[in-house]
């Protein structure tokens, strides 16, 4: 480990490393003054650098190995060894055991009161491994409190009680939380109850597919009231469909629930979207771009002006691509105003606001208000028709650089979703920078990966005959027998060239343009993603899953 003579600013490391500037690091001293926080803390939460960033670089500089303690499933008996409150008051979590030595995620680089403290506790050396604070202490909420709650025997318990309820004077509160608390715990992202024949079935969609998790007894179907009671649903309404929202602190952590309502043959289904209140942005070599395109995407952001689009399917990550590449701008030096639907991550830098389309704010009078307030950047949620891309586009060619969202299956499929909205060809052509079109697939478990000689589909799929060994997860805890474990994106991107833009200008058939870029390096999605699965990211499986079998030429 680095001896404390030697040890380099914070600031220092993470310039060198390209991150900040020397205005960034002025910047956070002014900060500093007032809010006495560290370096790092002021950085991270003026969003000019994740904790991501800093944690590996503090791990470089100490030589102590980073991890993604996302990723791990500590042993029962190692967590029993200390309790919930020791490990909060230091943060760290151990791990497990080997020979003499405990395995241990620290936030801190060293510490010799925490190396004695562990010592003391176990009799064992401990082998640190650095990690981000706030995934620490959420792990350690995480795991103690299941420790302490099995959360699915819980569940199974108070449905035996709810059943045996013949006058129903047990309420439905502690089930319902009990399945909150199962969904974070699986990393869900929406909840789906389902009414059915005979049964009222649980399902959870975890990294984009649904799991069936549990099912209730006929009876039980009375947790959807009780969930539209929360929504601030009307529950005498059963005939339309409802929309409603409500909070919930779930494990030290705040999250938005969206709730909604159909009517099936058996009742009505509700479906409960989960957003965390708090987000952390991250970088784009996290969200899974390849280094050589991560350079090309920054080089778009960084464009004075014009329009800069993602796309893809609702879900598939567009919102935190734009924010990683919002962060590659120098935000001292630009005036950013955002108009979004909601606010998914808060930026100080950053003027975000929300539509409002009760009081008549939407993305299009956003535009037109933004550029009285002399913007460089205006980032616009979405756009959903004609008034916004118009405004958009007379935006990004007048100065200003403009980034948004749109529904195509494709990176060219861009040029003619513009043209229905009534975006004349020639405004295309002068003001389109790029266009990235993304996925996202299931990342293979790290806990349980194991080789593979792939079948011959496989090959076939992958354009390769002479792949000779693949990667999968066996399953295991870690991805509850999945094989899988996170996201990864899968993308394709786009930048307008003047050859290009002469092409969308001419109005050519959408081949020419895909045939012309690819001149120039582009990379289609199926590529990419055949590039992760050969590099033991993802596999066939899951491409065809998320892609289709039929490949794209």
């Amino acid at each position: 480990m680095t001896n404390e003579k030697t040890r380099r600013p914070l600031g220092e490391l993470l310039k060198e490393k390209g991150l900040i500037r020397s205005e960034h690091i002025k910047f956070a001293l002014q900060e500093q003054k007032i809010s006495k926080e560290k370096m790092g803390e002021i950085l991270e939460r003026l969003c000019f650098v994740t904790e991501y960033d800093i944690v590996t670089t503090l791990a470089e500089q100490e030589g102590v190995p980073y991890l993604n303690i996302d990723e791990v499933l500590p042993q029962e008996g190692v967590l029993k060894l200390f309790n919930k409150n020791l490990c909060l008051s230091n943060t760290f979590l151990p791990l497990g055991t080997k020979d003499r030595s405990i395995r241990v995620a620290s936030a801190t680089a060293f510490d010799d009161r925490l190396t004695q403290l562990i010592s003391r506790q176990t009799g064992l050396k401990p082998e640190f491994y650095l990690s981000e604070r706030r995934k620490i202490v959420n792990a350690i909420n995480k795991f103690y409190y299941f420790l302490e709650n099995p959360v699915e025997r819980l569940i199974q318990t108070e449905v035996n009680l709810l059943s045996q309820d013949m006058e129903m004077a047990r309420g439905m509160d502690n089930l319902v939380r009990l399945i909150l608390h199962f969904a974070i715990k699986m990393r869900t992202t929406d909840i789906h109850i389902r009414p059915m024949e005979k049964s009222v079935n649980v399902a959870f969609r975890v990294d984009g597919v649904m799991i069936s998790v549990l099912s209730l007894p006929l009876p039980l179907r009375r947790i959807i009231s009780s969930l539209k009671m929360r929504a601030d649903m009307d529950i005498a309404e059963q005939r339309l469909p409802q929309d409603g929202r409500f909070s919930a602190t779930i494990l030290n952590n705040n999250f938005d629930f969206r709730v909604s309502t159909i009517i099936s043959p058996y009742g009505e289904n509700i479906v409960l979207r989960i957003l965390p209140m708090e987000s952390a942005i991250m970088g784009m070599a996290q969200l899974g771009f390849f280094e050589e395109d991560i350079r090309k995407i920054e080089d778009m952001f960084n464009e004075p002006f014009g329009i800069i689009l993602l796309t893809g399917p609702t879900g598939s990550g567009k919102s935190t691509t734009l924010y990683a590449g919002i962060r590659s701008l120098n935000l001292l030096e630009k005036n950013v105003l955002t108009v979004e639907d909601p606010i998914e991550y808060s930026i100080p830098l950053l003027r975000q606001t929300q539509v409002n389309e009760k009081a008549g704010y939407n993305f299009a009078n956003a535009i037109r208000y933004f550029l009285r307030h002399d913007p460089d950047v205006i980032l616009v949620g979405e756009i959903r028709d004609s008034e916004t891309a118009a405004t958009a586009i007379t935006a990004s060619t007048t100065g200003h650089l403009v980034l948004s969202t749109l529904h195509t299956n494709n990176a060219v499929g861009a040029i003619p979703r513009l043209r229905d909205l009534g975006i004349r060809p020639f405004l295309i052509a002068d003001s389109l920078i790029g266009v990235v079109s993304q996925r996202l697939v299931r990342r293979i478990c790290n806990a349980c990966k194991e080789e593979y000689e792939p079948p011959e589909w496989e090959k076939i799929y992958l354009k390769d005959p002479s792949i000779k060994k693949l990667y999968r997860g066996k399953g295991c805890e870690v991805c509850n027998g999945s094989g899988y474990f996170g996201r990864t994106l899968v993308y394709e991107m786009m930048t307008i060239d003047k050859e290009l833009s002469l092409l969308i200008d001419r109005e050519v058939e959408l081949k020419q343009v895909t045939d012309k870029a690819k001149e120039s390096g582009f990379m289609d999605i199926f590529e990419v993603t055949a590039a992760k699965v050969k590099q033991g990211v993802t596999t066939a499986e899951e491409a065809v899953r998320v892609m289709g079998h039929v490949r794209q030429a």
